[in-house]
């Protein structure tokens, strides 16, 4: 009786694992699941029936997700990557992230079976460990020192760690991208844009897959599975040919294994928000958050004023900021409904320079006042600065007393309603 229980069991975990429980969208959805290759989970539910196996990158991607939502909480805000790795399933770190963990079935969350080992997995970490012997005893006494050497050197003149942020630069936000982009590293073919772009400079061609025309691919690389993941680069071809590259676009991560902080933040706060698409805040054109950079068709922004009623409160630096988006047909202009101008000198405003799928951590529309109107105090109208006086284009997001009111406010952020107009004519003419 006893072997044919234990058969009867292993015939039930082969049926499991034949499709990928993963929550979101398979990323081998034509692949059963290999036992031998597989990561198992535990579903609190004792009547799911939506799997206990997902393929061991479908995993991965899913558990980067929980990540970035568990460094958003509480106590682990002040753990580092590698704390978060260790204590995401104990209970340490699990109390605190298994709201990001919803099964298929929708009544349970999912953990990972931390005392499950795929079959076999003895036998191939031994004959590993035999292996790395034979090739140890293999080696020559004059190979160590010369390793030892190269691995100096390696080490002395560079560090594997990514190289911290640059400082905020003092020119135009026109003229300079965000702090988060640095020069471009090589990217793996699946997260394309072409090399072509980096290293000849030359405009990529975006080729359109048909096959995923007017849909959208979950993935679980962002929080659970909410947001999209980018099947083309066809929406670029908006772009003029010489903006379609990596300077213009943000393609890739800055931190160790993808771990930018920008784009963290910004799918935590998102996912927390339950929101996988967001809106622009001049069109109100809904635009889909992506899993990976580019993030959106667009840019975000941080501002401490709420210009539009889409935009997401968050807490930076114990201040008040809102998550706010604006897409790229209204950065680009492409469009004459898409021109926003000064009320009071009808300057035209242009982010047609700034750099798309990324955030700025500042107000973009109030980084550069065209004239005095936009630089007078919220509360008694009088002039904050000299004629001609500039700041750094982010200090115009930071508050400031007025020397006339002694009022401490946000003064030369100002509602979009009340600094730009759509028409051409009369100025001093209310939004739109």
């Amino acid at each position: 009786m006893a072997p044919r229980r234990q058969g009867a069991t292993g015939e039930r975990e082969a049926e499991d694992a034949r499709g990928c429980c993963v929550p979101g969208e398979c990323l081998r959805p034509r692949e059963p699941v290999r036992i031998e290759d597989a990561v198992r989970v535990l579903c609190n539910n004792d009547t799911c029936a939506a799997g206990r196996y997902m393929h061991r990158e479908c995993f991965e991607q899913w558990e980067g997700g929980v990540l970035a939502y568990l460094k958003s909480c509480g106590r682990a805000r002040s753990w580092s990557e590698r704390q978060r790795h260790q204590n995401l399933w104990t209970k340490k770190g699990y109390d605190l992230a298994f709201k990001a963990c919803g099964c298929r079935c929708g009544r349970g969350h999912l953990k990972k079976d931390l005392d499950w080992a795929p079959p076999g997995a003895a036998i191939r970490a031994e004959e590993e460990k035999k292996r790395r012997r034979r090739t140890r005893s293999g080696r020559t006494p004059a190979a160590a020192p010369d390793g030892r050497s190269r691995a100096f050197s390696l080490s002395s003149s560079g560090s594997c760690s990514p190289p911290s942020a640059p400082s905020e630069p003092s020119t135009s936000p026109t003229h300079a991208p965000p702090h988060a982009v640095t020069p471009a590293k090589k990217i793996s073919k699946p997260e394309i844009i072409s090399d072509r772009i980096r290293y000849n400079k030359k405009p990529v061609k975006c080729e359109f897959d048909f096959r995923s025309e007017g849909s959208v691919l979950r993935a679980g690389a962002g929080a659970n599975g909410i947001f999209s993941r980018r099947l083309d680069f066809s929406t670029f071809n908006l772009l003029p040919k010489h903006k379609v590259n990596s300077y213009q676009i943000k393609i890739e991560d800055e931190g160790n294994h993808g771990n930018d902080d920008t784009r963290l933040f910004i799918l935590s706060t998102l996912a927390g928000q339950h929101k996988p698409r967001v809106s622009c805040a001049l069109c109100k054109e809904t635009l889909h958050v992506f899993d990976r950079y580019p993030l959106v068709d667009g840019t975000f922004f941080l501002s401490p004023r709420q210009h539009d009623s889409g935009a997401v409160e968050v807490k930076v630096e114990g201040r008040t900021q809102y998550l706010t988006c604006v897409c790229m047909g209204c950065l680009e202009r492409c469009d004459p409904d898409r021109t926003i101008r000064c009320r009071f000198c009808g300057q035209k405003w242009d982010g047609s320079s700034l750099v798309l799928g990324t955030m700025y951590s500042y107000d973009i529309f109030m980084a550069t006042p065209c004239c005095s109107e936009r630089l007078k105090c919220n509360n008694c109208y009088k002039a904050l600065l000299i004629p001609h006086q500039r700041l750094n284009y982010s200090d115009y997001s930071h508050p400031v007393t007025c020397p006339h009111c002694r009022v401490q406010d946000t003064h030369f952020v100002k509602p979009l309603t009340y600094c730009f107009t759509k028409r051409v004519f009369p100025l001093y003419q209310q939004w739109p």
